[in-house]
């Protein structure tokens, strides 16, 4: 009888643990600065390019747009932007951080649709990704031109690696 109820008991405590264990993967995302994300990034993967790094001017909606796609800064913190020296070289990567990563997903999609991949002259990106870990989105765009030195898709990996994962995988 003792060994029964000592069974019982036993799985009683196992469905416990197993039922209260928290089975969502949610994606911590990144930690730091916006700029250190993306000096994370490039320690993880060169891309042999000279780039700056700079924070963008969320009071001007024009500058704002032109490197995020979004229309409106509503629900974005900050926003940094990464981009080559040379104006005819197409690359840019971009990092938002939003007031609640509910909102990631949405701001994902509005910039992938709205972003312009022919903002330089003369050249395009035509190698796009945005994807989003907790509260950070991350848009990259470059001319398939550099794929023998990087693409979009390793720098996603950089990205990924650092944030302990993607929430749009």
């Amino acid at each position: 009888m003792k060994k029964i109820i000592v069974g019982l008991l036993s799985l009683i405590l196992s469905v416990t643990v197993v039922g209260c264990s928290n089975s969502d993967s949610k994606v911590e995302g990144p930690e730091g600065t916006l700029s250190e994300i993306v000096e994370e990034i490039y320690a993880a993967k060169d891309t042999e390019f000279m780039l700056q790094t700079n924070e963008v001017d969320m009071s001007d909606e024009n500058i704002f747009k032109s490197y995020t796609g979004l229309s409106s800064t509503d629900g974005v913190k900050e926003a940094v932007a990464s981009e080559t020296m040379m104006g005819s070289q197409a690359y840019s990567l971009v990092l938002v951080r939003v007031n609640d990563a509910s909102d990631a997903n949405d701001v994902s999609e509005e910039m992938k649709e709205n972003i312009d991949q022919r903002k330089w002259i003369c050249v395009e990106a035509d190698d796009l990704q945005v994807v989003s870990a907790n509260d950070v989105v991350m848009l990259i765009m470059m001319s398939t031109e550099f794929k023998d030195t990087i693409t979009s898709q390793e720098i996603v990996d950089a990205f990924s690696d650092i944030s302990g994962g993607l929430d749009n995988e």
